[in-house]
């Protein structure tokens, strides 16, 4: 811990420096958010007035990102910073960023969201073994709680500059419109399979499977990988409820969803459910839970 610590303070030191060294030769002002879907959703919104910066790079596992000087001499520059929340990344660093940059505002983006663990697994053997899992902070992967997540990052930009309130107004009314769209899509395709269920490697899927019917099992518990035990539960599990996808993100091992795969008669599915382009993301993930 006190070499983490250690480490920390060096590279916060090195990013002072460097913003030292840096001119403000671009006068529009930065705010920070820390994953991809979180910048779609404030491009969207902020249009040209304001750089959003995502601090957690595309191939990246915000939950153990450690991020380079070059991340944080943004950081430093930046007006606000946009938090999901319960993100490894953010509980290890946030509060030694605010501290770097005391000037810069910070606002949650999941205020008002209800927060739910892991699976999301109400029936079958597999609950009682999935209690302590950890809060799942993907409340993006449900356009219903996305659009919680734009009408805060929407007051946010009213805040910081009142004066452009119709442009963010505007730019908001076609997002939550797009975010509507994507629901009704979501709520047609997936009514004919209502409460069906999926495996997943990681639980990442919690607020689209509470939302809209479904019935996640996740393969890795409470963050660790599985028991032969609990192994043996998923399949009998997954067999009773005739599960037909096993979905498997970027990057995590494959090996493991093959052979479940195998002995279920399932396909697996690759997801990246960090993908900044979030419509295109839930529209492939739909339409592999309604096939």
């Amino acid at each position: 811990m006190r070499l983490y610590c250690g480490f920390v303070a060096v590279v916060l030191g090195i990013s002072i420096f460097l913003l030292s060294c840096v001119g403000d030769s671009d006068n529009k002002k930065i705010i920070t958010v820390t994953i991809q879907p979180q910048k779609y959703f404030a491009e969207k919104i902020a249009g040209d007035k304001f750089e959003i910066n995502c601090i957690v790079p595309n191939g990246s596992n915000p939950e153990a990102y450690d991020p380079s000087p070059s991340n944080l001499v943004h950081v430093g520059k930046s007006v606000a910073y946009f938090k999901i929340g319960n993100i490894g990344f953010e509980m290890a660093w946030l509060g030694k960023l605010a501290q770097n940059n005391p000037a810069m505002k910070i606002y949650d983006n999941a205020e008002g969201i209800e927060i739910l663990t892991g699976t999301h697994q109400h029936e079958g053997h597999v609950e009682h073994q999935q209690h302590e899992i950890e809060v799942d902070p993907h409340y993006w992967s449900s356009p219903k709680q996305a659009q919680v997540i734009a009408r805060n990052m929407y007051k946010a930009f009213v805040e910081l500059d009142p004066e452009n309130k119709d442009f963010y107004r505007k730019n908001y009314d076609n997002l939550t419109s797009e975010i509507v769209r994507m629901d009704t899509f979501m709520t047609q395709k997936l009514a004919p399979v209502e409460g069906s269920a999926f495996i997943i490697y990681h639980p990442s899927l919690s607020y689209l499977a509470h939302d809209y019917g479904l019935k996640q099992m996740s393969i890795e518990l409470n963050g660790k990988s599985p028991s032969a035990r609990y192994m043996k539960q998923i399949v009998d599990t997954a067999r009773e409820n005739n599960v037909k996808v096993i979905f498997i993100q970027k990057e995590f091992d494959v090996k493991q969803a093959q052979t479940l795969a195998k002995e279920l008669g399932c396909r697996i599915a690759q997801i990246n459910p960090l993908n900044y382009n979030w419509n295109e993301e839930l529209e492939h993930i739909t339409n592999e839970l309604s096939r």
